[in-house]
């Protein structure tokens, strides 16, 4: 019984530590600015000057804040404010593909990519700390809608 608990708290303990390692801010480029760009079709990878979200052609203004953790073979990305909503999921490493994706919601409709939505899948590019994810996702339950995803990781602690 008394091994059972030390790893019952052994294990809430590590949580603890990535929580607190996680929302520390460090590595968290934070920029209280707006950030608004005009739409382009631009094919290559470029760090711009901060986020850039484009769905259906409209460029939402998102706060200037990325936070990227890679664990294992994910990398885990949130961009903007809390209430910006945006998250996306990827594999680690120099070739990685969209998992998962939430744009946040828009025009009351939660904006989501999902593998299990069927479909073509987007398009994702890497380079260095910087990705462009664009191409199709879904807007409530069923509504098509494409994006654009331009962000760069913080460089690491």
């Amino acid at each position: 019984m008394r091994y059972g608990s030390a790893v019952v708290m052994g294990g809430a303990v590590l949580a603890g530590a990535c929580f607190v390692g996680c929302s520390s801010g460090e590595g968290v480029h934070r920029d209280s600015s707006q950030t608004s760009q005009r739409v382009s079709n631009s094919a290559s990878v470029t760090p711009a000057a901060g986020p850039r979200v484009v769905v259906n052609g409209a460029v939402r203004t998102v706060e200037n804040r990325v936070e990227c953790v890679t664990a294992g073979e994910m990398t885990f990305v949130n961009i903007g404010s809390d209430s910006d909503g945006i998250a996306a999921r990827l594999t680690a490493g120099e070739s990685p593909s969209l998992e998962s994706l939430t744009l946040g919601v828009i025009d009351g409709q939660p904006v989501i990519y999902s593998p299990s939505n069927g479909g073509a899948k987007p398009e994702v590019t890497k380079s260095g700390r910087s990705y462009k994810i664009a191409g199709p996702a879904t807007a409530g339950l069923s509504t098509p809608a494409t994006f654009q995803l331009e962000f760069t990781c913080p460089a690491g602690r």
